[in-house]
Formats: structure tokens, C-alpha cells, sequence
């Protein structure tokens, strides 16, 4: 079985506020900065996935679709162990999420749907985690605002998450030197995960 298909992706909640952190610290803030940014992103964000996988020797197991949670399915654990205590041991190896960008008349830019970032633990990228995280992230965008489509900018020299997000369904929307304020030191993608009504 890959690693893709054991790991459990579910919501954030405000006591998981530890484990985003140790995520949030793989992107080179202090631990103290990433203690204080995780319960409010925890809070501020529509949608914020956690994905974890089962502690070595541990014995959680996800759903078939690795997102239990988002579609309403009991999580299951092997060798009959609580799915909670399975959970509580389980390693948080990515964080990603998305929110409601407001539109900008003056950029002509209007409302959208964004990815608010993608971290996945170094030990645990190439394994498909990252494209199974921003699978569930869609869904989730797409059970809050159905039909709408999601944007991720996307530095171009970061194959490994453009990969990620071609194969999560994103396409190409255009080739950006910055978006909403932010300005990247080199090319970047603007990718867009297409709205139920077009999927």
C-alpha cells in the first residue's frame, strides 16, 4: 500500500494546533512564530486539511478516499483501535487550505477561490501526499461553493508542487511575476482547479 493511500486528511481543529505548527516551521519561521500563526490559522481559514500519516508501528487507517472526514465516512483503525487514540498518534507529514481572496476592481481581478499554501514534510514528499492533499482541498472548496473554481500561484522552479498540482487536476492559467501584493523573485504559475460545473 503507498503512502498516498494511508494517509488521513481531515479539517484542522483548534487542538491540532501543535501539528500545524511543526508544519508551519518546515517553511523556515521560529517555532515561537509558528505556535502563534497556527491557532489563527486554524481559525481565520475556511478550509484548512491536515494530513497525517500512521505513526510507525502505529495502526490508523484512512478511508478509501484518505478524507474521511470531508465525506462523512466513520474513520476505521486496524486491530480494532479507537480511531481517536489511532489519530492522536498519528504524524502530521502536510497542511494546506484555502480561502475567499476578495477581488481587486483596480487589477481587475475578481473574487476568487485561493490555496493558502502547501507544506508537505521533506520525509514524506514523492509519495503523492501533496496531490491527495489538494485533491481534498478542492472537494472541500467545492462542498463550501459549489461550481467555483481554485487558484494557486505556484513559483515555476517548485517542480515537485507544480507536479503536485497538475496531477490534483490544475491547469495552467497564466504566468505571473506577482498576485495580490505578492511579488516572487522569479517566474510563478497562476493554476486553476476547475469549478464542478466544468470538471
Amino acid at each position: 500500500m503507498s503512502p498516498a493511500s494511508k494517509v488521513r486528511i481531515r479539517p484542522a481543529r483548534p487542538d491540532d494546533a501543535p501539528r500545524v505548527a511543526r508544519l508551519l516551521a518546515l517553511r523556515g519561521i521560529s517555532v515561537e512564530e509558528a505556535l502563534d500563526q497556527a491557532p489563527r490559522m486554524i481559525d481565520a481559514l475556511p478550509v484548512l486539511l491536515l494530513a497525517s500519516l500512521p505513526a510507525p508501528g502505529g495502526a490508523a487507517e484512512s478511508s478509501p478516499d484518505g478524507a474521511s472526514e470531508l465525506t462523512g465516512q466513520p474513520a476505521r483503525s486496524v486491530h480494532g483501535e479507537d480511531p481517536a487514540l489511532a489519530d492522536s498518534r498519528a504524524v502530521p507529514v502536510a497542511l494546506s487550505g484555502a480561502f475567499l481572496l476578495p477581488g481587486d476592481l483596480e487589477e481587475g481581478r475578481p473574487e476568487r477561490w485561493m490555496v493558502s499554501g502547501l507544506i508537505v514534510d521533506p520525509d514524506a514528499r514523492r509519495r503523492g501526499i501533496g496531490r491527495s492533499l489538494l485533491t481534498a482541498v478542492g472537494a472541500a472548496v467545492r462542498e463550501i461553493d459549489p461550481g467555483e473554481d481554485l487558484f494557486s500561484v505556484v513559483e515555476t522552479a517548485n517542480h515537485a508542487s507544480v507536479a503536485a498540482h497538475l496531477a490534483a487536476g490544475f491547469e495552467e492559467a497564466a504566468h505571473v511575476d506577482g498576485y495580490a501584493g505578492l511579488v516572487f523573485d522569479g517566474d510563478a504559475l497562476l493554476m486553476r482547479l476547475p469549478g464542478a460545473a466544468e470538471a
